[in-house]
């Protein structure tokens, strides 16, 4: 009976995390600062070059492609939870939860570069009421080695196998304005990602 019981419990387990089953992928990143520009101090000098960024980004699994080339896939997102979570020295640059318009982009081999693009276009302010209207991820690699597939990838990027690496922040491209560009140090899946993904691997090996 107990063993009954634990049969159960993994099929169901097991059926939660199938491949035709949607979930959300959440990865964990850091990032150190390279540039801030600040011309109108909306940020009071508190972030400085070197700082860390960290936060997190999130997607759904089975987003369909919008993208009609051959080589490339748009994967965009229009409900909560997914978006970008950022945080550094005290400010939060986040997703709008209630107005997500979030994009993954993947090309590859368009002749011949692979790109890794993830980008928020609607976006909270700051607590200062400073308007955030840009936060992206872009990654390139050149030689087209990068990625095997355009297929929304359900584990993180690996970071050395891309030249360019570019995080980018900034406010409005017109008027009063500030700009951050950091490169991203670490990717990771979060726990609950990690535990889907362990469960899958459970299921597949029973």
């Amino acid at each position: 009976m107990k063993g009954a019981i634990i049969s159960t419990i993994i099929c169901a387990l097991a059926f939660c995390v199938s491949p035709a089953q949607a979930y959300l992928i959440t990865i964990e990143i850091e990032a150190e600062i390279d540039f801030v520009g600040d011309p109108y101090n909306l940020l009071g000098g508190n972030i400085q070059v070197g700082d860390t960024i960290t936060g997190s980004y999130t997607y759904e699994s089975t987003t369909p492609d919008s993208n009609p080339l051959p080589n490339g896939g748009d994967y965009w997102h229009y409900q909560s939870p997914c978006g970008v979570f950022l945080s550094v020295s005290g400010f939060e640059f986040r997703t709008d939860l209630e107005n997500v318009e979030f994009l993954v982009e993947i090309i590859n081999n368009y002749p011949p570069d692979d790109d890794y693009l993830l980008r928020s276009y609607n976006n909270l302010p700051l607590s200062n009421g400073t308007s955030v209207d840009h936060i992206s991820w872009w990654l390139y690699d050149p030689t087209g080695n990068a990625l095997s597939s355009y297929v929304l990838p359900t584990t993180p990027p690996v970071l050395d196998d891309w030249q360019e690496n570019r995080l980018l922040i900034h406010g409005p491209l017109r008027g009063i304005s500030f700009g951050i560009e950091a490169h991203v140090t670490s990717a990771i899946p979060e726990p609950a990602t990690l535990l889907l993904f362990a469960l899958g691997g459970l299921f597949l090996r029973n």
